[in-house]
């Protein structure tokens, strides 16, 4: 039983990596939203299958297969203005000369110690130093600093 779920687990892993190198990969900061719920997705169907005594090798293959294909489609139909705006979201106004979007905030379910976190990678320290903070559809805070001579 053990060998068996091994063997589904290995070819599963070769199944991915040779997908993923066929339609290109990307850095885990460049993750979308809807490439995560294909990561879930497959994380789930692999799971569930390696351990159904009922499943062969070919419907792994086959179900990495078409859950390549599904990404691959999404990857070009985000390529789509429209569709991508959509999927992934688009960058907003977070902060305006040292005033934070509250609504954004609550619409993101962003703290503002995650706020600050961000603005502290950036070499920001107080909130009313910021001239435009954009937030990011990965997530993070790009800034624009009042005064800020580099």
């Amino acid at each position: 039983m053990y060998l068996g779920v091994a063997a589904k687990f290995l070819v599963a892993v070769v199944s991915i990596v040779i997908i993923i190198r066929m339609i290109g990969q990307k850095e885990l900061s460049q993750t979308t939203p809807i490439d995560l719920v294909f990561i879930i997705m497959l994380g789930d169907i692999v799971g569930g299958m390696i351990h159904e005594r009922d499943f062969k090798f070919t419907h792994i293959i086959f179900i990495v297969t078409i859950w390549g294909l599904l990404m691959w489609s999404a990857e070009k139909l985000t390529r789509k203005k429209t569709f991508e705006r959509w999927m992934d979201g688009k960058p907003e106004v977070i902060i305006r000369n040292g005033s934070v979007n509250a609504q954004l905030m609550n619409k993101e379910n962003l703290t503002m110690q995650e706020l600050n976190t961000q603005l502290r990678k950036k070499g920001v320290f107080d909130i009313k130093e910021v001239k435009i903070g954009i937030l990011e559809i990965d997530g993070s805070v790009d800034v624009s600093r009042e005064g800020y001579e580099q």
